[in-house]
């Protein structure tokens, strides 16, 4: 797939990079030629040129790419004009990396559907684990209030069933799947844990031990399952 990514700072050059290694087409454009210096090895292509210039940005290829990213941080007007210019273009798929809620506001009522906020993510990853503790695995937003949540199940829980515990009532978050392990050997002989989903949740199914639970809710109730 092909991809263009505006923006080469932090977040732009990680995700070009991570979009080029695992085999997709990306060039990089950013007005500042030492970030693209800084990437032309690592991604198919880098250009240096001003995307909120319309003509400028109407060089680039812009309807061969199947998704554009647009990943500034602090510049709220460049953003604002870029995203305006790419929505006047008619462009394919368009993630805008949200930079503050009035950012967010102005790119939403644009027509931008995809926003992304990685300091809000990472915020959230990291409360969820500080709750959770030894608990935790996974985070994924669903929306500004409700999350999904994998952790491990906590030891009071095992080898009782479901309907004992009661996840909902008793913690106030709901359960939706449970991912259980298996040691299998692979090819070489060496034993590895594998894990297949539960995909039919019922009242008698006993929790076991190494079972990860597929919680979701909002993160407020997280410290009920932390303290037990």
């Amino acid at each position: 797939m092909k991809y263009l990514v505006i923006g080469l700072g932090n977040l732009g050059r990680a995700i070009a990079e991570s979009l080029t290694r695992i085999g997709n087409e990306v060039i990089g454009v950013d007005i500042n030629p030492h970030k693209i210096e800084a990437v032309k090895h690592t991604i198919s292509g880098a250009i240096s040129l001003d995307t909120t210039d319309k003509d400028a940005l109407n060089t680039l290829p812009l309807n061969e790419m199947d998704a554009i990213f647009v990943t500034f941080g602090k510049d709220f007007g460049t953003s604002i004009q870029t995203v305006a210019l790419l929505k006047n273009l008619d462009v394919n798929k368009l993630i805008v990396r949200g930079i503050s809620p009035i950012h967010e506001a102005v790119i939403r009522s644009i027509g931008v559907a995809e926003i992304i906020t990685p300091e809000d993510d990472f915020a959230g990853m990291y409360a969820s684990q500080a709750l959770l503790g030894e608990l935790f695995k996974q985070w994924y937003r669903v929306t500004n209030t409700h999350h999904l949540y994998k952790i491990k199940a906590p030891t009071t829980f095992v080898g009782q069933t479901l309907q004992t515990i009661d996840i909902e009532e008793n913690f106030g978050i709901r359960l939706v799947g449970i991912e259980r392990p298996r040691t299998e050997r692979n090819l070489i002989g060496l034993k590895q844990t594998q894990y297949s989903v539960i995909d039919k949740i019922t009242g008698d199914l006993r929790v076991e031990e190494g079972d990860l639970l597929i919680l979701f809710g909002k993160m407020e109730v997280l410290h009920r399952l932390a303290e037990i």
